[in-house]
């Protein structure tokens, strides 16, 4: 079975449909889906997925997106180090977190200051991170590198949707215990990300959707959903020359390891 490392699945875009999407996700062999945070404002919209999912084991993180760190930034941060406290064995990782420089690059001061703040709490929680990181690598690594020497080596986690290359991974593997997410992108110019996933040494590769976002080449035109990420491991599976039953084992343990979920 599959773990969807990172799926939006508390998105509007699912309210109607999710007897469908829940049938389809076993079906393609999806049984796990790992649920990231955004902002304040999803972290109750998080609670109501496992009652609508019944038959799929959802695990939560929580943190603020950096596409979400605006003017409240702080009070934001505040309100959501108290959720987590509220009920800290709900939350598998503190995700997700980052820098986006691709819609607003005159946020990124506060976007650093909001990721050390949670980097911070990662190590103090003793939770793994998921990393946004978009049009942003140049300014990501030393941030995270001096994270790692003030926290002697601890920070662990995943380059969530990576869009890096060979220098990227070599330098994201140079760090610690990283991983690297592999989702629908992967399946659109295959010359030029076939040489990426090939570089990344499989017991680092996560499965994910960011459904409703980067819907697999096949299904272009419709909203992602859990069960597509059956074409991601396929093309995973494809290009690394394993099964898909060997690829399932590989990257659900990866998951566990590094989320125990």
């Amino acid at each position: 079975m599959f773990t969807d490392t990172h799926c939006h699945l508390y998105d509007e875009v699912f309210e109607t449909r999710k007897d469908h999407i829940q049938a389809l996700a076993l079906e393609n062999g999806v049984n796990k889906i790992l649920l990231p945070n955004i902002d304040v404002n999803s972290l109750p919209k998080m609670d109501a997925v496992a009652a609508n999912y019944p038959s799929l084991e959802i695990r939560k993180m929580i943190g603020l997106h950096p596409c979400y760190v605006k003017e409240d930034w702080a009070d934001q941060l505040d309100q959501i180090e108290a959720w987590y406290h509220q009920k800290p064995e709900e939350f598998c990782a503190v995700g997700e977190i980052g820098l986006d420089l691709y819609w607003d690059q005159s946020t990124l001061a506060i976007q650093i200051e909001a990721l050390n703040r949670q980097l911070d709490w990662s190590v103090a929680w003793d939770l793994p991170i998921a990393l946004h990181v978009r049009s942003s690598f140049k300014e990501l690594f030393p941030v995270l590198e001096a994270a790692q020497e003030r926290h002697n080596g601890k920070i662990r986690g995943v380059f969530h949707c990576f869009s890096g290359g060979k220098k990227q991974i070599n330098r994201a593997l140079r760090l610690g215990e990283f991983y690297f997410g592999l989702g629908g992108s992967i399946t659109y110019n295959r010359s030029a990300t076939d040489p990426v996933v090939k570089n990344i040494p499989m017991d680092r590769i996560l499965l994910e959707t960011d459904a409703p976002y980067l819907t697999p080449s096949s299904k272009k035109g419709q909203k992602n959903e859990p069960g597509f990420l059956l074409e991601v491991a396929q093309t995973v599976s494809e290009i690394k020359g394993v099964s898909l039953n060997e690829l399932a084992v590989l990257t659900s343990a990866n998951a566990e390891k590094l989320f125990g979920a």
